[in-house]
């Protein structure tokens, strides 16, 4: 019920923003056996109407507080308007942190809060924190792992407060670091830190990822005078990432169905499944001229895989073209750009540098009549070389 009532007032905030405020939006106390006090707030009137608001309390402190005025009425002149609550607290309270809210619903024109159903337009809160400390000594914390990829640091902070009554004069923690087999990897410790009663501080440690990319476990047992307290958080090294390494055409003739092959890389040190590539080859006013897919396949850890396209270039004319390849797996996305220069037999593609040409053997051949070039030239310079030779010995 407490949730479905913040929610609604979200739902009346939207529509009602500005027009009514309150303030402030907490006030936290220490916990005092028998505590009896007055705790005031304003209500403000931001829109400038005559308004009729009615008060409420909810939260685990309700039954502890109570609405000297339960409904108002505020003139539009009013900019705000001055309220209390009254807060009597009992002897005991469970130790840790109790809270109430008190909510302030505008009434529509002419409504009352009499009888069994009240419908607010717009509705505000205060909020009321009172802490109780532990007997003794005690500590709360959290883990907090922020990733990092291969070679750097992760930073490991573990935000500790110190609850009870007295200050904790030691606090450290020791952290283990697993893998997704359940293998122990490495054990790290932090420095030890004092930390007063009341007051909040912070173990950090940087870890340097000397791993493999992939999800990873880090189990810390945080360690303080009179006890200890055992956390947990999952973390990754490095990224989930695909990268489109290479383009392989067998043969290229235009106006016929070219059959693409895509060499991607998988980094991550898990399989990435139902991988697909989408390419769109478009005109130098950016409209797609064509579209195709490859089927969708699994890539394992640390692997390369093959992904086969057709494209139809019946109707396509030669020139450049910009084609953008996208590598879709799970909700992300991998985008390269790249250049199309389409011949009647040749397929050049900027962007990673490789040249299909008709026959699949372009560049080899290419490669050949240079490397003959040259040889014929060393041949040459190596007679040249000689006859010149022989003529000095003759002298």
């Amino acid at each position: 019920m407490r949730e479905f009532l913040i929610l609604l007032i979200g739902i009346f905030m939207v529509g009602g923003v500005l027009a009514l405020g309150i303030t402030p939006a907490r006030t936290t106390l220490d916990f005092e056996k028998k505590m009896e006090k007055s705790v005031g707030f304003d209500i403000l009137n931001a829109g400038g109407n005559d308004i009729k608001v009615v008060f409420s309390a909810q939260g685990d402190l309700a039954e502890y507080i109570s609405l000297p005025v339960k409904e108002s009425e505020i003139l539009g002149s009013e900019k705000s308007k001055s309220f209390s609550y009254e807060l009597n607290l009992p002897s005991e309270l469970e130790p840790g942190l109790h809270t109430g809210e008190i909510f302030a619903m505008q009434l529509p024109s002419g409504a009352s809060s009499e009888g069994s159903q009240i419908l607010a337009t717009l509705a505000v809160v205060t909020q009321v924190h009172i802490y109780v400390p532990y007997p003794g000594k005690y500590a709360s914390a959290k883990l907090y792992v922020y990733s990092a990829n291969v070679g750097e640091e992760v930073k490991f902070v573990i935000p500790v407060i110190s609850a009870g009554k007295f200050d904790l004069s030691s606090v450290r923690a020791n952290v283990d670091i697993y893998n997704k087999m359940g293998e122990k990897l490495e054990s790290f410790g932090t420095d030890s830190v004092s930390v007063t009663s009341g007051t909040r501080k912070e173990l950090v440690y940087n870890w340097r990822a000397n791993v493999a990319v992939g999800e990873y476990l880090a189990k810390a047992v945080i360690v303080y005078d009179d006890g200890t307290i055992s956390l947990e958080e999952k973390f990754s090294v490095g990224s989930e990432e695909l990268e489109l390494q290479e383009i392989v055409v067998g043969g290229f003739s235009l106006g016929e169905i070219a059959k693409l092959e895509m060499l991607v890389e998988n980094k991550w040190g898990e399989t990435i499944s139902g991988a697909y590539i989408e390419t769109k080859i478009k005109d130098d006013e950016g409209d797609v001229v064509s579209s195709f897919e490859s089927a969708a396949q699994n890539i394992a850890a640390l692997s390369k895989e093959i992904f086969v396209s057709y494209w139809d270039t019946a109707g396509v004319r030669e020139g450049d073209y910009d084609a953008e390849v996208s590598i879709n797996y799970g909700e992300k996305t991998s985008k390269k750009n790249l250049r199309f220069e389409v011949s009647e037999n040749e397929l050049i593609i900027i962007g990673l540098g490789y040249v299909i040409s008709a026959d699949g053997n372009g560049s080899s051949d290419a490669i050949i009549v240079v490397l003959v070039i040259v040889i014929v030239l060393l041949v040459l310079l190596n007679l040249l070389w000689f006859f010149l030779l022989r003529k000095r010995l003759k002298r």
